[in-house]
């Protein structure tokens, strides 16, 4: 062997040794799965015993050593999850991931999750500070006995965990409030869009809800509004929420089922991350025999979402408006101007830590309304020469928040009333929520922080409002229990799709930025079609990914096409259907996409990108008067959404660029055919057959922050084409960015089916994995059945013997955890 080939050779063994050592001290990041760990912190055996499916049954005999022993798993299984997350919401973000996280951490520094979480700490029983400091213990304890390496992302980025602490749990319901509450953008969009429209145009694009009366005209806007809309604040508060991000649950009972109890579906639409927001888990004390199942946040102890021994729970959001923003006058003495006179601002200075950068000082002011959120951009820094600053009010920011009290008291209720007492712990944000029992009752509750608003108060949550003026000052909150409940409906039926849920005899204002009812309207109509329900039934609806969007919009266009192209044949015989192996849906998309373009662009100019989410009222009433239509023509089916003004609609339709032509809708209908049938030619070829929904309709769960990383993208995240779309009860978001132009990263985040005549039965699934960790088989195996909307039972009432121990029947895996000597 000559002496080079004896180097080389040499040197790939070497490699293959490093690389092999390297991928073992990787794996040695899986958690203990088997065996016996003995630690300080519980007081009596634990078992944490693990299905095929990775999900833990967790068996103790009191409540701090199964919140202990929660905890310890989480941090085996999402421990990177956990650390992202509380990083976000302290606003810590940029000490690992660089200058492109400041305004990320100004935001939630500015807001002041940590102080208000500690404060909200602070002021809690002394029981729930235990239970959360057993949790909080938990984590810490496998912390400090894990031994191998931490998962990749920590060797990534160079991190390193510190100890968890309750407030950290308490964060997380803060991030939580956040990503499900969203005035504060419609304000900022609206008044944004008064610098360039008229009122009544810009309420053609916020429409009343269907069957309610016409709101009060929008205001003239004023120079303080005028110019808070420029405000980049809008670029970090982040885009409106898109249509269908919300969620689904809807129960039936006895009378409706093939068993004579109720059965109860939830599926919570959010945005799908790898791994999954959600976390399954089972919990059994062994000194009472109650178990509590279902799916929570890893970074809290409680099940969220699921069942107990008596009763099953889901939510979906009710989008109530929470937030109000407030210009605040300043005067010549660096304070600002309330009802009373002037006030000085509370002040406090935050310090982030930049990685490869000098720190950061941020001077954060709040008002008496809140904190002032155009701090966070220093070009936007008093407005108008200095005279006014943006505060946010908001019910997440009050001192005190028992929201974990209500999720612990959730888990123990054994009937409604119970239900409605742990609801009233709730603060926000407002969810929808359905129940159902073993004793065949089911329920309705909607608990919050509500605000009340003056009833001379014009603009009542949709533009910022002035600070100085008392009228604008929220007047309190809606009495818990004049919040909107239903017990045993005569008709045996609750459905929630974040549609609105009160009819016009409720007295309360909630919000208007209900979503359309397509979605809500769909369920009871498929709820209808069947006598006498199962699991089978629940699972058919779960999966149903029929747009009554399309089908509500699609005849007016068509009606409108001249083409007679081989596009508009696809789209004459398609039923609204969104499969992936179907050409009709991304016809359609695309074509409503091109046409709502062409209607608002020229209008709106710079604002139309950031706020070109689907319009389906706007463009419905322009199709609708534009074809020549009267009010008469009116038929709505069960789907439909009624049309907004004539007048308004059809100036949608003229192009505000062309002086001396004036467009017609119909006009503009086949120049956004013509636009997507060029745009879907050049993609996919000339023949439409070929223009299949699932070639661009692409679900991508991202990692954060490794999507980020094109090399390390699809180590970490989960992708597949997905069907679906924004108004399907399986819903599946369409990206209107041009660079992910169709895209999908939001759906149904878990689904539960409920079998109250036997709750064992009941089903579940989640939509990536139990594992954070991407050396784990469980990291994504859970997406072909989530995909598929398939599920297994996780049961609490068979047992086994294995290992000497009495562990549930399912169990693979089984570790004790035992208590220190």
């Amino acid at each position: 062997m000559s002496k080079l080939k004896f180097i080389l050779i040499t040197i790939i063994g070497l490699l293959i040794a490093a690389g092999l050592f390297g991928y073992v001290w990787l794996t040695s990041s899986l958690p203990q799965t088997n065996g016996t760990i003995r630690i300080a912190g519980i007081s009596e055996d634990v078992t944490i015993a693990r299905d095929e499916h990775g999900v833990p049954h967790i068996l103790g005999s009191s409540i701090d050593d199964i919140n202990f022993a929660v905890g310890f798993v989480h941090a085996q299984d999402r421990l990177w999850q956990m650390e992202m997350n509380r990083r976000i919401a302290h606003g810590r973000v940029a000490e690992i991931l660089g200058k492109e996280a400041l305004p990320l951490d100004k935001f939630f520094r500015t807001l002041g999750f940590t102080e208000r979480a500690t404060s909200a700490w602070e002021a809690l029983p002394a029981d729930t500070k235990k239970r959360l400091e057993a949790y909080s213990a938990g984590v810490n304890a496998f912390l400090k006995q894990h031994s191998g390496a931490l998962p990749p992302e920590f060797l990534l980025t160079g991190v390193t965990p510190e100890p968890w602490h309750p407030i950290d749990s308490i964060i997380w319901q803060k991030l939580m409030w956040l990503d499900l509450s969203g005035n504060m953008r419609h304000e900022i969009a609206r008044a944004r869009m008064l610098t360039k429209l008229s009122p009544e145009q810009v309420l053609s694009i916020y429409p009343t809800y269907p069957g309610d009366p016409e709101e009060l005209p929008l205001p003239q806007i004023t120079q303080a509004i005028a110019d808070a809309s420029h405000f980049g604040i809008a670029e970090v508060i982040g885009a409106e929420k898109p249509a269908g991000y919300g969620s689904n649950n809807w129960v039936v009972d006895g009378s409706k089922t093939k068993s004579g109890k109720p059965l109860l579906a939830n599926d919570p639409h959010l945005g799908l991350t790898t791994p999954s927001i959600w976390y399954l888990m089972r919990t059994h004390n062994t000194a009472t025999g109650k178990n509590v199942v279902g799916v929570g946040f890893p970074g809290s102890p409680y099940v969220v979402l699921g069942r107990n021994d008596t009763i099953s729970w889901g939510f979906t959001n009710t989008y109530p408006d929470s937030q109000d923003l407030f210009i605040e006058k300043l005067l010549e003495n660096g304070n600002y101007l309330t009802p009373t006179g002037p006030a000085e601002f509370v002040k406090r200075q935050e310090i982030i830590k930049v990685k490869g950068a000098e720190d950061v000082i941020l001077d954060v002011r709040e008002t008496r309304h809140g904190p002032v959120i155009s701090d966070i951009r220093p070009d936007d820094k008093d407005f108008i020469d200095g005279d006014y600053v943006l505060a946010l009010q908001w019910t997440a920011l009050q001192e005190t928040d028992t929201a974990v009290v209500a999720l612990e008291k959730l888990s123990a209720a054994e009937n409604f009333e119970e239900f409605k007492a742990a609801g009233k712990y709730y603060f926000g944000p407002e969810q929808n929520m359905i129940y159902a029992d073993i004793e065949g009752n089911i329920g309705y509750y909607a608990p919050a922080l509500v605000p009340v608003r003056h009833p001379e108060n014009k603009i009542n949550g949709r533009l910022p409002s002035p600070g100085w003026d008392p009228i604008y000052d929220w007047q309190g909150y809606l009495p818990f229990d004049e919040l909107p409940t239903r017990f045993n409906p005569e008709d045996g039926v609750i459905a929630t799709a974040n549609e609105k849920i009160v009819d016009k005899d409720y007295p309360y204002f909630i919000t208007r930025d209900w979503s359309l009812p397509y979605r809500g309207n769909r369920i009871r109509d498929q709820l209808s079609q069947t006598d006498q329900h199962d699991a089978t039934s629940f699972k058919r609806l779960h999966s149903d990914i029929v747009s009554d969007m399309a089908r509500d919009i699609l005849p007016h266009l068509l009606a409108l096409l001249d083409d007679e192209s081989s596009a508009k044949s696809i789209l004459a015989e398609w039923d609204g259907n969104m499969l992936t192996s179907e050409a009709g849906p991304l016809i359609f998309e695309s074509w409503f996409r091109n046409y709502q373009r062409l209607l608002m662009a020229d209008d709106l100019a710079e604002l139309y990108a950031p706020y070109s989410a689907q319009r389906p009222v706007l463009v419905k009433s322009s199709l609708f008067w534009g074809s020549g239509k009267t009010a008469s023509d009116l038929n709505p089916a069960y789907f439909d959404i009624p049309v907004s003004s004539r007048d308004v609609s059809l100036a949608w339709c003229d192009d505000i660029n062309t002086v001396d032509i004036t467009e017609t809708c119909e006009a503009m209908t086949n120049r956004a055919m013509e636009t997507t049938i060029k745009e879907l030619s050049e993609r996919h070829g000339i023949d439409p057959t070929n223009w299949t929904w699932g070639k661009e309709h692409v679900l991508h769960q991202t990692h954060r922050p490794l999507s980020n990383v094109p090399q390390l993208r699809n180590m970490f995240e989960v992708a597949s084409p997905i069907g679906g779309g924004r108004y399907t009860v399986n819903v599946s978001g369409i990206s209107n960015n041009p660079a992910s132009l169709n895209q999908s990263s939001f759906g149904a985040s878990y689904r539960g089916i409920f079998d109250m005549s036997a709750p064992d039965k009941s089903l579940f699934v989640q939509p990536t994995g139990q594992s954070g960790n991407p050396f784990s088989n469980h990291y994504r195996d859970l997406f072909p059945l989530w995909r598929d909307v398939e599920y297994f039972e996780i049961p609490t009432s068979s047992f086994k013997e294995q290992a000497g121990k009495r562990v549930p029947e399912s169990s693979r895996d089984v570790l004790t955890l035992k208590p220190a000597d």
